[in-house]
């Protein structure tokens, strides 16, 4: 496991906790967090074509 994959995990799991206390925190985290796991598997197919 890569260590934005870990990142993009915990920052999502915090996110979520956080926005069911507070929503308007949470939210933000749980978008970046699922940005960076989207990203990692975009990158992956990039590698994959260019090779």
């Amino acid at each position: 496991m890569r260590s934005q994959v870990r990142w993009g995990i915990a920052l999502t799991a915090i996110g979520a906790v956080i926005a069911l206390l507070i929503p308007i925190y949470g939210v933000p985290l749980v978008v970046i967090g699922i940005a960076l796991l989207i990203w990692r598997g975009r990158e992956e197919i990039i590698e994959e074509i260019t090779e």
